[in-house]
């Protein structure tokens, strides 16, 4: 019995490793923006602000920054999803 249990646990512990290394493989980093929106709902460009941001505290940071100092607007956070390589096995499950 004691053989099996090590030989569970290799197996356990190199699959979830290698499913470790391939989402690793696949992540690919989000860009966060900022949105200016007027009172009335509409979308407003606003000169002097920074928009872009790597990491979401800082932007969420900044949107209320921004809502302090510029009471007349909304500010929302906006991502998007990143494109993510394909890899041989999504080809490989494709054309099964």
């Amino acid at each position: 019995m004691g053989i099996f249990d090590k030989l569970v646990t290799v197996v356990f512990v190199g699959v979830l490793g290698m499913l470790w290394f391939l989402t690793r493989r696949c992540e690919a980093p989000y860009e966060y923006r900022i949105a200016a929106y007027d009172k009335l709902g509409n979308r407003v460009e606003l000169d002097g602000i920074r928009t872009g941001f790597a990491t979401r505290k800082a932007a969420i940071s900044f949107a209320r920054h921004y809502c302090s100092i510029l009471p007349h607007y909304d500010f929302v956070l906006e991502s998007e999803l990143p494109k993510l390589k394909r890899g041989i096995f999504i080809s490989v499950f494709q054309k099964i």
